[in-house]
């Protein structure tokens, strides 16, 4: 996909309000994409949509969530107001901070407000927000913290929720570049609802066994950049999350696609970190037994929490990019699955066979 192309995705996907059980503007967003590009797709049961394409093989599943942390308005009064708050954000980021409240029909601006007072549970995560609003609001309405939609500074990408957003427009990106290329591997795309409230949308279907077992699933994830991760370094491959470490065949796998990529193309860069900065949504299906890994952009700001306050999240734009590359080239190469641990196996035998009878010949003292 030509820059241009993504960066109109981006600008347009970005602007659009989203919150934990309030998907539904992005939602409708990337169906519209996926039925003008004329590419299957229907929604289950939770409201998660899952996208299809391509024949050939076993089915590749790739994930990525549609919400971001916000709020929901439960009561309203005049000038004031309380909501429900989803999501994890450090408590101590909360008071005084600006929030703007969306009109759950429309989707427009209602509102905007501050937060006066905040009510935590016995593990310290923040539940409930007190509200001093300007403009008006009513029960079911949503919100988040009032932030730049969107903002380009140079390959620099500034908006109020990355997280993951960007990943949902990578899966967008890179089906369309499968179609173009007429690469017909198997790929299920699946958009996700409430991860940022305990992965919801994934667990329902988890629950209706929704991916056959011999599915290999990819989180396709905004993360938070750790010591050792560089903005513009390339995608990470995700050796795992706070929870979890992924599949050692995926890792082989993704480390096999890269080296292949680099063969014809030296500018193509990535880059292989455990990303601890948060659990995604490889962990569940993990948890289940699937063949699991994750890409991951690297994330500024993460869950908007800047150093002197809330801040716009931040991603660089040659990262998103080559998540696009990534993930269609190992779409492409998905029958060689099994290439790069077989390899590892030869040298094994290879390095056993040289020297393996050095140990084998070797005398050794007598048990006592």
């Amino acid at each position: 996909m030509e820059r241009s192309e993504l960066l109109d995705l981006l600008q347009r996907l970005l602007s659009l309000p989203t919150a934990p059980f309030h998907e539904r503007f992005v939602r409708a967003f990337l169906c519209e994409e996926l039925k003008k590009s004329e590419l299957d797709f229907h929604l289950d049961r939770c409201g998660n949509i899952i996208a299809a394409y391509g024949s050939d093989g076993e089915p590749v599943a790739w994930v990525a969530h549609m919400d971001h942390p916000g709020f929901e308005i439960v009561e309203a009064t005049g000038g004031g107001g309380v909501a429900d708050w989803f999501g994890w954000v450090e408590a101590k980021y909360f008071v005084g901070a600006r929030v703007v409240i969306y009109d759950q029909s429309a989707g427009a601006v209602r509102g905007r407000g501050i937060v006066k007072t905040i009510t935590k549970n016995p593990q310290g995560r923040v539940e409930k927000m007190d509200l001093r609003i300007q403009g008006s609001a009513a029960p079911g309405d949503f919100g988040a913290w009032d932030l730049v939609p969107f903002r380009r500074r140079g390959d620099f990408i500034d908006t109020k929720g990355a997280d993951d957003l960007v990943g949902c427009a990578v899966m967008i990106a890179s089906l369309k570049e499968l179609k173009k290329r007429r690469v017909n591997q198997r790929v299920l795309a699946l958009f996700t609802r409430a991860e940022e409230i305990g992965f919801i949308g994934t667990l329902g279907m988890i629950q209706e066994r929704f991916l056959p077992p011999a599915t290999k699933v990819i989180s396709l994830e905004t993360s938070k950049a750790l010591p050792g991760v560089t903005f513009g370094g390339g995608p990470v491959i995700r050796l795992g999350d706070r929870t979890s470490m992924f599949h050692h065949r995926m890792v082989h796998f993704m480390d096999y696609v890269a080296q292949e990529i680099r063969k014809k193309d030296r500018a193509f860069v990535c880059q292989r970190r455990v990303m601890d900065g948060g659990t995604c949504e490889a962990t569940p299906y993990q948890l289940e037994g699937y063949t699991t890994g994750g890409i991951a952009v690297p994330l500024r700001n993460y869950h908007n929490q800047g150093k002197k306050g809330i801040r716009p999240e931040g991603v660089h734009l040659k990262d998103v990019e080559g998540a696009v590359r990534f993930l269609v080239e190992m779409a492409a190469r998905m029958e060689k699955f099994d290439v790069a641990t077989e390899e590892i196996r030869r040298r094994e035998q290879t390095s056993w066979q040289r020297y393996g009878a050095k140990l084998t010949r070797e005398k050794t003292a007598p048990s006592s």
